[in-house]
């Protein structure tokens, strides 16, 4: 397993010098070299192409500087630079081959320092030099880089790709619902969800609506979905009669909003088909050629598509030295913050990394304590003992979940079922055991979903609560967006 970086030696020990790196897109790469002995600069700026003989160069000078007792081939070379674009492929791999510990940082921890050193000028040069002081300033922070395989790689663009289309369909989905809030308020309680599309497709105006008739629309919605119930209907067109109020007269153009929807709705249906095609042609095959024992998916909640996900993103998973590491790598750690007496637990999550991954666990968790003991616990304590929100349950239920992918991945052992003592049960008995001790009363979950205004300190002035409205405000934002279709039930 690898390590974390070390605090610089002393005495006749090995040398060591630091490279921070600043990647560039199309331009040269800067460089700074740090002898962390003294904490000066041998080489402040330096600047280089990925080419192998100006990267030897590079080497060489930061092997040379220094005092002249020390041996060049004895000096321990650390090189730290961000995952800019993917130029930062070839030259991690080239230093890697050359001998060299490769540190891929975050951007925002370069900007954080920078603020500190150089809180007034930004440059590539400053940059670099903020890279070099990194493992110093932070050490427990950084995590050797292991350069992926082309192969491991290739899953992760794929995965990324994936991503992609995700936020294109979720895109499309919002403005969907734009329209109907401006156009069909209310359409939601109306229209249920299965037949919310055929709706926005073909019957969008109201006044068309209106104009066929309660029994022609349930001929057609019989033609449209022969297996599915159209009683729904009757209290659609009530509905529309109504909402056709509201309009006093016909829009015109409408006709014109409703190709704008049939357009917006085959692009969603591309955007969905091509995450289907991505996921069972590219990324599940390459998954289950890269890890045939799929070990994840022996976890309740991960299936093939999730389990997918966490290989892509994690690669190695000795460069995280203690569960504690990883979870703070996949930033669903809350946040933290004591001053004197006052010490405040329980804040937002960190979100310090990959959204992709924090979302999959997110989903993965609410499966997965319906099946884990140990999760089930974690998630009725938060809720019934310390009234947290549905959200922040979960959350603390999928970091809780990491730990055991780190474990799982760690011990190359498939997942068992146990009970709190730590003895193997049966799937059958853990639900029973679930449903027996960790069941959140519906009251409970009532008085974790919402907060309700005060009444008024005004004598005789309504509450908002009187007038039938409510706050809007609900407890435990954890700040995380999640996609539905990473619920692997």
């Amino acid at each position: 397993m690898s390590t974390q970086l070390q605090p610089q030696a002393q005495g006749n020990e090995t040398p060591r010098r630091i490279i921070g790196i600043d990647l560039g897109v199309t331009a040269r790469h800067r460089a700074a070299i740090l002898n962390p002995a003294t904490n000066q600069f041998v080489v402040r700026t330096l600047r280089f192409r990925p080419v192998a003989k100006e990267l030897d160069a590079l080497l060489r000078k930061a092997r040379a500087q220094g005092s002249g007792r020390e041996n060049a081939s004895r000096v321990q070379l650390t090189a730290t630079l961000e995952a800019t674009h993917m130029s930062w492929y070839l030259v991690s791999h080239y230093l890697q081959q050359q001998g060299v510990t490769v540190y891929r940082v975050n951007g925002r921890m370069t900007k954080q320092l920078r603020r500190v050193a150089t809180p007034h000028a930004q440059s590539d040069a400053i940059d670099a030099q903020v890279l070099a002081r990194l493992p110093g300033a932070c050490p427990e922070q950084l995590y050797p880089l292991t350069v992926p395989m082309v192969d491991s790689l290739a899953l992760k663009r794929y995965v990324l790709e994936y991503a992609r289309w995700r936020t294109a369909a979720t895109a499309i989905k919002n403005r969907l619902t734009a329209y109907d809030h401006a156009f069909w308020p209310g359409m939601a309680g109306a229209v249920p969800a299965k037949a919310r599309d055929w709706v926005r497709e073909n019957w969008f105006d109201p006044w068309e609506v209106l104009a066929v008739g309660e029994d022609a629309l349930q001929e057609a919605w019989r033609e449209a979905a022969p297996r599915e119930s159209g009683d729904w209907i009757h209290d659609w067109y009530r509905f529309t009669a109504e909402l056709s109020r509201l309009y006093v007269a016909p829009l015109t153009g409408m006709h014109h909003l409703q190709s704008l929807i049939r357009y917006q709705l085959r692009q969603l249906a591309y955007a969905l088909e091509q995450q289907n095609v991505l996921m069972q042609e590219y990324i599940l095959p390459l998954y289950r050629e890269l890890s045939p024992n799929s070990l994840l998916t022996t976890i309740y909640g991960i299936a093939e598509p999730s389990a997918a996900i966490y290989h892509a993103y994690i690669q190695d998973i000795s460069r995280f030295p203690t569960p504690a590491a990883f979870r703070q790598w996949c930033g669903i750690v809350p946040r933290s913050h004591q001053s004197g007496q006052h010490n405040a637990k329980g804040g937002h999550i960190t979100q310090a990394g990959p959204n992709l991954v924090k979302a999959t666990l997110y989903m993965n968790a609410l499966v997965a304590r319906q099946y884990d003991i140990g999760l089930a616990r974690v998630y009725y304590t938060q809720m019934v003992t310390h009234g947290k929100h549905h959200n922040q349950a979960a959350v603390a239920c999928a970091s809780h979940l990491a730990s055991r992918i780190y474990a799982i991945l760690s011990k190359q052992t498939p997942y068992e079922v146990r009970d709190l003592e730590g003895n193997p049960i049966s799937v059958e008995a853990a639900q029973a055991y679930i449903r027996a001790h960790f069941t959140v009363p519906e009251e409970v979950r009532l008085r974790s979903n919402t907060q309700r205004r005060s009444p008024s300190p005004l004598d005789g002035q309504e509450t908002d609560e009187q007038n039938g409205e409510t706050s809007g405000y609900t407890t435990g934002d954890t700040s995380l967006s999640y996609p539905e279709e990473f619920g692997d039930n």
